[in-house]
């Protein structure tokens, strides 16, 4: 909470900004706010040059480029302005109806959601930043499906509760970082399905995680998802949401349940379930590269990765309780 009388005037500036921005995005035409969203999204490239450098090595990487040239730098701002349309599409989501959405939605794959439950253990539903994943998990909500994921909390808890209501209004129960891994857990032996973001780069060398090869490079991505596969033997899929030409229809489409096999050593189940998830994201991001959302550094260097090595084989028994807290499980 905030501490002083000025701290508390701009967190409620922020609830009523809120607000306000959440019924402009409702009211307008939608030639008026993604053609706004478009312009938003150029300055937003243009100005946090630090967010677009890194979405311009991610570009890089995608498209197998030698170097970030004209090519990448497209696609990259193509990635700010439907970011922006994200985000319009989310103030607005207070004011709408489950009917709004099958309107502006079509959807393919629910046979397997339908296979992925029925044995009971739970589903485990990975999605990236991309699109609109708000949209894919509130269309399985819609469905009748009971879903579960962790956001990261926002102040003042007004603001919060508009943000975090706005998702349980679609029907998916959000808990907390530090709530995460037992809400998942339970919600996953219930026979429910979790949803989570993988791809969420990782704030803290505690964070518990593996080193993966993605897009033929190393990167951290976190094993929570897989550790939770693995105690509760839930079924895993993958999904998203992808924007469509004209802006009015987003496609979902949820994956064939994955299939996995045991070693009996867990470190290298985990290992391989989370290469598994990211050979998905891999798929769809070489489709779609102008809708994934990856404005932070998400790839090591030579050096991270010798520098991980070197921790992991120094502290092999050594499990903080800060590590625990944020055991692998990436928030939004």
């Amino acid at each position: 909470m905030p501490e002083t009388k000025y701290e508390r005037v701009d967190y409620m500036l922020a609830v009523y900004a809120f607000k306000l921005v959440s019924w402009i995005s409702y009211l307008s035409p939608d030639w008026l706010r993604y053609g706004f969203a478009a312009i938003a999204g150029e300055i937003y490239y243009w100005a946090a040059r630090s967010h677009s450098h890194y979405s311009d090595l991610s570009m890089q990487i995608v498209l197998g480029e030698p170097k970030i040239n004209k090519r990448v730098r497209m696609i990259s701002r193509r990635c700010f302005r439907n970011y922006v349309k994200y985000m319009t599409d989310f103030f607005r989501v207070n004011h709408l109806t489950g009917d709004d959405y099958y309107k502006v939605t079509g959807t393919g794959g629910w046979e397997y959601i339908e296979q992925a439950v029925a044995p009971g253990k739970g589903v485990m539903l990975v999605t990236p930043h991309f699109g609109n994943w708000d949209v894919a998990a509130m269309l399985v909500g819609k469905r009748g499906y009971k879903l579960t994921s962790v956001a990261n909390d926002f102040n003042p808890p007004e603001l919060n509760e508009l943000i975090q209501g706005a998702r349980r209004k679609q029907g998916l129960t959000i808990f907390s970082p530090k709530e995460a891994l037992r809400g998942l857990y339970t919600a996953l032996k219930r026979g429910e399905i979790v949803v989570l973001l993988l791809d969420s780069p990782l704030q803290s060398e505690d964070s518990e995680s593996v080193i993966i090869n993605f897009f033929g490079k190393p990167a951290r991505f976190p094993v929570g998802p897989a550790r939770l596969v693995l105690k509760t033997g839930a079924s895993i899929m993958f999904g998203y949401a992808a924007r469509q030409p004209g802006n009015n229809y987003y496609y979902g489409l949820w994956s064939p349940p994955l299939s996995y096999e045991l070693s009996g050593d867990k470190e290298k189940d985990v290992l391989e379930i989370t290469q598994l998830f990211a050979g998905e994201i891999e798929k769809l991001v070489k489709r779609h590269p102008d809708q994934w959302y990856m404005f932070r550094k998400l790839w090591l260097t030579d050096e991270e990765v010798a520098r991980y090595e070197q921790q992991k084989r120094e502290a092999p028994l050594r499990k903080p309780a800060r590590a625990r807290k944020n055991a692998g499980i990436a928030q939004e």
